[in-house]
């Protein structure tokens, strides 16, 4: 029996679409399998999704306290990779395509997904665009000020 970790949209589940993002996915779906048959499926919520940094830190330690042995990825920076492995936890590489949680659960069963021993994305690279360009120093230049 091993618990196999892909990050997803929603709530997690089957149904879900699988998310790239491994650190800021909204969720992860647990799945049980046994003999090659799902026993069981469980949505957990990624706490992790929001943070300012670390998240893929975070995220690796959700997934290894619920008991998860192996994780699906699309996108996985060098702080998750490192924190996964640490864990002593197997990382297999989705394609690079929009599938189902359940999709890429059939592509584990037979055995079509390849393991990845090392980032496959920069540091941040989930923060998205956010991130402002201004840096605060104001470009008023301190016109229309009274002393």
């Amino acid at each position: 029996m091993v618990i196999v970790a892909i990050p997803s949209s929603g709530e997690g589940g089957l149904n879900e679409t699988m998310s790239q993002r491994f650190g800021r996915c909204a969720s992860f779906t647990l799945v049980t399998i046994e003999d090659k048959t799902i026993k069981e499926v469980k949505g957990v919520p990624n706490s992790a999704s929001n943070s300012m940094g670390g998240a893929g830190i975070q995220a690796a330690q959700i997934i290894g306290n619920n008991g998860a042995r192996e994780v699906i990825v699309g996108f996985l920076g060098p702080n998750a990779v490192e924190s996964l492995k640490a864990m002593n936890l197997k990382v297999l590489q989705a394609p690079n395509q929009q599938f189902t949680v359940k999709e890429v659960v059939d592509l584990y069963l037979k055995g079509e997904l390849q393991e990845l021993d090392s980032a496959n994305v920069g540091a941040h690279h989930g923060m998205g665009g956010g991130m402002g360009m201004g840096g605060g120093r104001g470009m008023g230049g301190g016109r229309g000020r009274q002393f």
